[in-house]
């Protein structure tokens, strides 16, 4: 049976530097910044409104299927949507979603969907 390869050891002083590397960059990303820190003004008033209104409206559904305590894999069965596109939409991976995947996660979570024309 051949060997595995002996693991590189690493200096203490090393493995030092690399905490206090790690720490440094966790305390870098721990700020989430938000969208105005993110975008351009131009970006913040052509589309980006509308997609911020989406991520708000899914969070909406996301925290209402956690309050029913149902699991994704539950929501599937009732839309007949895929765990996987239920958890891309959840996470934002989905950016563009049809009404109708919309109406199937707010229906099989207790919600209705409401599109309102403002001025």
């Amino acid at each position: 049976m051949p060997r595995k390869p002996a693991k590189p050891k690493v200096s203490s002083a090393e493995l030092k530097r690399l905490r206090e590397r790690a720490e440094q960059t966790r305390s870098k990303v721990a700020h989430k910044p938000t969208p105005t820190e993110l975008l351009s003004a131009k970006e913040l008033a052509d589309g980006a409104p509308f997609y911020f209104e989406l991520r708000a409206c899914i969070a909406e559904l996301k925290k209402a299927r956690e309050a029913a305590g149902l699991t994704l894999a539950e929501v599937s069965e009732k839309t007949g949507l895929a765990v996987e596109t239920l958890c891309r939409l959840e996470t934002g991976a989905i950016t563009n979603p049809t009404w109708k995947t919309l109406g199937l996660f707010a229906s099989a979570v207790g919600r209705k969907l409401v599109l309102v024309a403002e001025e």
